[in-house]
């Protein structure tokens, strides 16, 4: 009902929202991948990639932990 109200494909269900917003939240939290992964219950952390986004700051904060000497 909530995919055709707001005109989403039925496959894109408030479900989907929820784990991507959880997969999101975790990996900005610090947590890994595939721990997430875990916690979702899917087989192949690539399935975990459809769902978490990286958010720009913490794509700075990691590229920030590498030093050159």
């Amino acid at each position: 009902m909530f995919a055709l109200a707001y005109k989403f494909p039925l496959s894109f269900t408030p479900f989907h929202f929820i784990n991507h917003t959880f997969a999101t939240l975790q990996l900005n939290a610090g947590t890994d991948i595939y721990t997430v992964s875990k916690l979702l219950t899917h087989r192949r952390v690539t399935t975990t990639q459809i769902y978490a986004d990286v958010l720009p700051s913490t794509k700075r904060v990691a590229a920030n932990r590498l030093t050159l000497k």
